[in-house]
């Protein structure tokens, strides 16, 4: 189980570990972001609501908001899919780059786009699993 994100990933190997290292880099993404940590993603939203300017608070608004069903999909069962693993290596590429946050807006931006994606690309390719 992941602790951070309150989840366990299941299903193919690849594709559980990509969507591990995903969202591995996403919570190096909010750390580094905002000088933070904490042990599980609601309490460091909590934690930045304190601390944070009032246009940041919209953010973490998203983020609150998002949580409950970025969860729900990360409990799904990842198939075997060429196309899935590839898409979620994409993300990791183009989020990967960001983790040094020298630019937060695109670090903020790769965030949101990980909240956004990742239950896109599960419905996408979960009918996999039938095959």
């Amino acid at each position: 189980m992941d602790k951070w994100w309150g989840v366990t990933l299941s299903g193919d190997e690849k594709a559980v570990k990509a969507l591990s290292e995903l969202m591995d880099i996403n919570k190096a993404l909010f750390e580094n972001l905002y000088k933070v940590q904490a042990d599980t993603i609601e309490e460091h939203v909590n934690k930045l609501y304190e601390q944070v300017p009032e246009y940041e608070k919209k953010f973490l608004k998203f983020v609150n908001e998002q949580l409950p069903n970025l969860k729900r999909y990360l409990q799904h069962e990842l198939p075997y899919n060429p196309h899935l693993i590839c898409s979620i290596q994409y993300d990791i590429y183009i989020s990967g780059a960001e983790i040094d946050c020298e630019y937060p807006l695109d670090a903020r931006d790769c965030i949101i786009t990980f909240f956004q994606r990742v239950p896109e690309i599960i419905d996408l390719y979960k009918e996999g699993l039938n095959e």
